[in-house]
């Protein structure tokens, strides 16, 4: 496995009319003064990144001031490797997010992308295709109708990725691993009109063509619209 730039994308550029008059959950602070979005990454091992990016809309901003509450964050987590990219208009779905960010900032090299609206622990985090796993049987509560579930074979690679159906005890935590950002790029381009898609989509679509992805077992799961 050849050492390549790696990125951290926290993709947050989804709109709602609710949020006209109500920041979003992900940008919002817990009890210790934290945007939760901030607080999502930083149970990575965060040494192994290049850069971060945190990925937003210009109305959200505009509304929130989030890039100068952000600044602040990040100063106080010293992140000093974490920028703020603004999207002119929300996007459809999170791959079409992290496709943006690629292409506006030339991200190349392997790309981990984190969920913005829950946490968890990884230990280690390897520059090859991957998808952050929990069981669920470890929930004490759950919303499973909102998750992705990944089926693991006994030589420990996925085999499977599908949305809202239990397909085995472990679904996905809210982080995944692309290890060459131009491939990711290449298959969200098949994909990106056949509807609704997540970042799934993209993941099985590489499976079918046989490109192996590994599970990233996590701990201390927490999903933030749960609390």
């Amino acid at each position: 496995m050849n050492v390549q730039k790696f990125s951290l994308i926290v993709p947050i550029a989804g709109d709602n009319p609710v949020y006209e008059y109500k920041i979003p959950l992900a940008f919002s602070q817990d009890e210790t003064g934290t945007m939760l979005c901030v607080q999502a990454i930083m149970g990575l091992p965060l040494q192994v990144f290049n850069d971060i990016y945190f990925i937003i809309i210009k109305k959200h901003d505009l509304r929130y001031n989030l890039r100068d509450r952000l600044a602040i964050q990040f100063k106080q987590k010293s992140l000093t490797n974490s920028k703020v990219l603004v999207l002119d208009n929300p996007t459809d779905n999170q791959p079409q997010t992290v496709y943006e960010a690629i292409k506006a900032e030339g991200i190349d090299g392997c790309i981990f992308v984190k969920d913005a609206d829950g946490y968890f622990v990884a230990e280690e985090i390897l520059q090859q295709n991957g998808v952050a796993i929990y069981p669920l049987e470890e929930l004490t509560i759950v919303d499973p109708q909102h998750k992705s579930y990944v089926a693991v074979d006994d030589m420990n690679y996925i085999t499977n990725i599908i949305e809202h159906r239990v397909v085995s005890n472990y679904f996905n935590a809210g982080g995944y691993c692309f290890e060459d950002a131009e491939e990711f790029c290449r298959y969200y381009e098949r994909v990106k009109d056949y509807g609704s898609i997540y970042l799934s989509h993209i993941i099985y679509s590489m499976l079918l063509d046989e490109i192996a992805f590994r599970p990233i077992e996590v701990s201390d799961y927490f999903d933030y619209s749960l609390k």
